[in-house]
Formats: C-alpha cells, structure tokens, sequence
C-alpha cells in the first residue's frame, strides 16, 4: 500500500458495539497545527478499503477524498462508526453530516442532498473457487437455492432489490453487518456467493488471504454512480456547500482515481 499523503483531520471515533453500547477510542494525533473552523461529523462502517481504522487512524478511499475537500473549507472530519441502517436513520435526523458511497435515490433526495457522483460501484458475485455455476444473471444463480451474502441496508440496484422481494427469492438472501462477515459466512456454509462491489471484495480476498477459496464470477451488476449524503437537517450546510463544490473540482481534475490507486 502507498503511503497517502497526510491531511490533518481532525478525528474522534466513537465505535458501537453489537450490543448498542458506545464504546471511545483515542483521539487521533493532527499532523499539523492547523486550526479548522468547523467540523463534519462523518458516519461510517468498516468498509476496506473504502473507510476503515487502522493503525490508530481512520483512512481509506472514500476518507481522503473527502478530507481533501474538507480541509479546503478549512474544516476537519470527526468520525462515528454505526452501521449502515444506523447511519442513514442519523443523516435523516440531522445526527450526522456526511456519509460516503451512497446511492443517489428519490427517497433519500427527501432527507439528503448528494455531491456529485465521484466513483462507479458495481456489484460482482464472488463464490468459492470450487463452484462450477457460470452464468450472468443473479436469477440464475438463485434459481439453483443458491444463498446469497448482502450486506444489510446496501442498495444494489432496482433489478436486485426486485429479487430480494420476489416470493420464490426473497429468503436466499442472507444480510450482514459487513461484506467481510458475508465472505466468512461462505466458509460456515451460510451462503453460497457474495454480492459486493469488485474493488472491495478484492481487498477483502486479498487481506483475508482467501484467494485459494474465493473467485470472481461472471456474474456482474453495472455500474451506479455513488456520491457523499449530506443531512438536509445539519447546521453547517455553508461548509457543506463549500465542501461540495470542492468535490466537484476533484472529480473535474480526476484525482479520485489516485486515491484508489493508493490502495490496489
């Protein structure tokens, strides 16, 4: 992994255990001595290598792009960890200020406003090295009773969600915290395949060092452009607006694609 360049941000993490009790961890050390004049409070799930703590410091794709736009409206990011139901109830609630890798959707317009789009995510089956199924359709699969892994409150596109509430469908479909946790269902027996975005699920073979069990299908959803939420209800929608328009000139300047580099 490439070192990235520090940003100074400002953090705190909050992590919730299982059991919904918040548990403080240490504040991360700023790099430098700037002083910011505001911070976004930043909602987040362990989702490597998009947003993830290690090391003692919250890091990954979607987290340095928008420290990047932040620090340029001269503000930090405070991060709280919940899981992705919890977060998108907080956005609505005015709670929490940002969340990353969302799809922009009629629903979530009502209580959120989006960036601009600043990547694709799309959605491959990973299913265990041994497994002969070769088709493309996530019906096909299905039809076999073949389970799949989901992460809970994903939204994997219209075609997906019509299957996950399709009568004969709907029960094939096993939810969990984290993709990861979905991966390691595959080794219980749980389920049969993992549905999950191509850059993360490489990540996670490659971490788990699972790449003797686990392939990629041929069975891929196209790609949806994903952006950072924004509460509608947050005080700081000045910032947020600076905050976007900073975002815009990344992807302009197409600097997203070196953030993703520095974690392949």
């Amino acid at each position: 992994m490439k070192t990235v360049k520090s940003l100074a941000i400002i953090t705190a993490l909050l992590l919730v255990a299982c059991g919904g009790e918040e548990k403080k961890q240490p504040q991360e050390q700023a790099t430098n001595t700037k002083q910011y004049d505001c911070s976004i409070t930043y909602g987040w799930e362990s989702r490597k290598p998009y947003q993830f703590f290690e090391n003692n410091k919250m890091q990954g794709i979607d987290v340095d792009v928008l420290a990047k736009a932040a620090d340029s409206a001269n503000c930090g990011l405070v991060f709280v960890e919940k899981s992705w139901s919890e977060l998108l109830e907080d956005v609505e609630a005015g709670k929490i200020d940002v969340i990353a890798g969302a799809t922009p959707t009629e629903e979530r317009k009502v209580f959120s406003d989006f960036s601009i789009a600043y990547r694709e995510e799309s959605f491959i089956l990973f299913i265990p090295v041994g497994d002969s199924f070769t088709g493309d359709s996530l019906s096909n699969f299905l039809s076999f009773g073949n389970k799949v892994g989901i992460s809970t409150g994903y939204y994997y596109g219209d075609s997906t969600d019509d299957l996950m509430n399709h009568p004969q469908y709907s029960n094939l479909f096993v939810a969990s915290p984290t993709n990861e946790a979905s991966f390691f269902n595959v080794e219980y027996g749980r389920v049969n395949g993992v549905l999950v975005d191509p850059i993360e699920g490489r990540y996670i073979v490659k971490r788990k060092g699972m790449g003797s069990k686990m392939k990629e299908s041929g069975l891929v959803i196209p790609a949806d452009s994903v952006a950072y939420m924004f509460s509608k209800k947050s005080a700081k929608q000045d910032k947020i607006s600076m905050i976007k328009a900073n975002l815009e000139q990344i992807v302009a300047n197409n600097q997203v694609e070196s953030f993703i580099k520095n974690y392949q």
